[in-house]
């Protein structure tokens, strides 16, 4: 997440909701200093003016925080299938007239280049050049890692639209009270989520 989002001041709900607020919706390694920030980040956009606010703000924020982690596993899927393609590719491309030294590519060598491809910017240069040069240029390994991880990144897009379809109408629920306020609630949830994907494509 990004830094300035974590060092951000957090925005608290009033004490008799914070039962509630404790309730955060974390798996695995989430941290609940992230979902604070990435809440309060919401929040910042129209402050809750009462409680009914507060709790349609929490369930908007944890919805974006939902889509927010299958967007980022989805990404993982796809550079996980990525890194796999790679690996197939390169070893075809190693030297097949010496059998022995060919066969050890294939067995360690391709899967070691393979990892250092996914971890390395200037390594990914050398065997992205490597592949193009034996016509797998970058964007065709993209769309093998996609039909390889079809499945998967199907069933987290559903997820996605599900809590899209959620998130939307939680928004329609805000603004029954106020249109201004979903209006920059909904900017806000998505400008943290957006600003956050485009630092990692970086």
């Amino acid at each position: 997440m990004n830094r300035s989002l974590i060092t951000t001041k957090h925005i608290r709900p009033p004490k008799e909701l914070q039962a509630l607020f404790d309730d955060r919706p974390l798996i695995g390694r989430e941290r609940p200093e992230e979902y604070d920030a990435f809440f309060s980040a919401i929040a910042r956009a129209e402050i809750p003016s009462d409680a009914i606010d507060w709790i349609l703000l929490k369930d908007l924020a944890d919805l974006a925080w939902e889509i927010r982690r299958e967007r980022r596993i989805k990404m993982e899927i796809i550079k996980i299938n990525q890194t796999e393609v790679i690996c197939d590719l390169l070893k075809s491309t190693f030297d097949k007239a010496d059998r022995l030294r060919s066969a050890v590519n294939r067995i360690f060598n391709a899967r070691t280049e393979a990892h250092l491809w996914a971890s390395d910017a200037e390594t990914r240069k050398s065997i992205d050049l490597k592949l193009t040069e034996k016509g797998h240029d970058p964007e065709s390994v993209l769309a093998r890692a996609y039909v390889r991880g079809a499945r998967e990144i199907d069933a987290i897009d559903k997820r996605i639209a599900l809590y899209e379809l959620r998130r939307n109408a939680t928004l329609k629920q805000i603004g029954l009270r106020s249109e201004r306020k979903a209006q920059k609630l909904a900017k806000a949830a998505s400008d943290v989520i957006e600003g956050e994907f485009t630092q990692a494509a970086e």
